[in-house]
């Protein structure tokens, strides 16, 4: 008797299970899927910059653009538009930094950049980084805790680098130099 009020109860529920299962439409499981890549897209995207030397402006630009594109082909109610902009374009952004790494040159580039600004780490900074100027943009440059001691002597910064897919640099070690 027992029995079968159990097959009974695992029959309902599954039942249920199905019910629930036939009202996700696949257009959700598909925007879930490219919104769970928009998120690891936007940290993989954060970590990229800080080893490439391309602009904050250029990034940004290019992401909003792309992102912008794609939420008005994919989502169609507005409410959810800034959410997928950034989503979208850390995911577009994301391909253009793989590409511009995948591709990258073998040989090793020696870039002299002079320092303009230092940060040494503190309450308010997470990290001690210098700032430097190249190809008319500002890039922070994360110095690594090995190196703090140079930072009052140093007024250059010599980034060895290689030349990427996109003709983007992708920094490979920092060393500060007094001249």
């Amino acid at each position: 008797m027992e029995r079968r009020r159990r097959s009974r109860r695992t029959n309902r529920t599954s039942r249920n299970v199905r019910k629930v299962l036939k009202k996700i439409k696949p257009v959700w499981i598909i925007k879930a899927i490219l919104y769970g890549l928009g998120i690891y897209c936007f940290f993989y995207c954060k970590r990229e910059y800080a080893a490439t030397l391309v602009s904050f402006q250029t990034v940004v630009v290019t992401g909003i653009i792309s992102g912008l594109i794609l939420s008005f082909i994919i989502e169609r109610q507005f409410k959810y538009y800034l959410f997928s902009i950034i989503l979208f374009g850390s995911l577009f952004m994301a391909v253009l930094f793989k590409i511009n790494r995948s591709f990258a040159s073998s040989r090793e580039e020696k870039i002299k950049a002079q320092i303009l600004n230092k940060a040494v780490k503190s309450a308010k900074t997470e990290g001690s980084r210098v700032n430097i100027e190249y190809d008319d943009f500002s890039k922070d440059i994360d110095i690594e805790r090995i190196q703090e001691y140079l930072m009052g002597p140093s007024d250059y910064i010599i980034l060895t680098a290689h030349k990427g897919g996109l003709g983007y640099y992708i920094i490979t070690y920092k060393e500060l130099v007094d001249q």
